[in-house]
């Protein structure tokens, strides 16, 4: 794995730099979390994510402070029930709180794959702009910033694209809107 970050990175460094009097690279790169996390789209995607953690961090608090004083009231009925009936209410109440714990790590769960869902969703949906972009620039090559070691800022496209996805959902977003009304 090591072995091909460094040929691609030598590939980068080989391809980005003009040849036999080309002033034009052929190579391009991208931060495709910056895309993410600077275009309106993915500023979407991201708020509305937020959103639904905090929801779920909020009902987690709230189950965790109502199981707080469940535990506080059975820990008071110890004083006056029998053994075996305390015994009973503790597992039933150990029942419920596993349940609890089980069903809250579930939604987390389904909320981080609905989130690595969206985010992929919106990179295949600005894939066919980004090679536009990347045609406009004379380029052949794109490459994720996160796997190129060294770059120089002439190949990065980054704010180009950003620019373009801003352009092409805001315009999508309004012939959507003129449609529905």
């Amino acid at each position: 794995m090591r072995q091909i970050k460094i040929l691609l990175t030598l590939l980068v460094l080989l391809l980005a730099q003009p040849t036999f009097g080309l002033e034009k690279s052929v190579l391009f790169t991208v931060d495709l979390e910056k895309l993410l996390k600077l275009s309106n789209p993915g500023k979407t995607i991201i708020s509305t994510n937020n959103m639904a953690r905090k929801a779920l961090q909020n009902e987690n608090e709230k189950l965790e402070t109502e199981l707080l004083s469940e535990e506080k009231e059975l820990s008071e009925l110890r004083k006056t029930l029998s053994i075996d009936e305390f015994r009973v209410k503790a597992l039933d109440f150990d029942k419920r709180v596993t349940i609890i714990r089980r069903e809250q790590a579930e939604k987390e769960k389904t909320l981080i794959e609905k989130v690595r869902k969206e985010e992929s969703k919106f990179l295949k949906q600005i894939y066919p702009l980004l090679y536009d972009l990347l045609s406009d620039k004379g380029g052949s090559v794109l490459i994720d910033q996160r796997n190129v070691i060294l770059w120089e800022n002439s190949v990065d496209i980054t704010n180009d694209a950003i620019d373009m996805i801003n352009r092409f959902f805001d315009s999508t977003t309004s012939a959507i809107d003129k449609k529905n009304e």
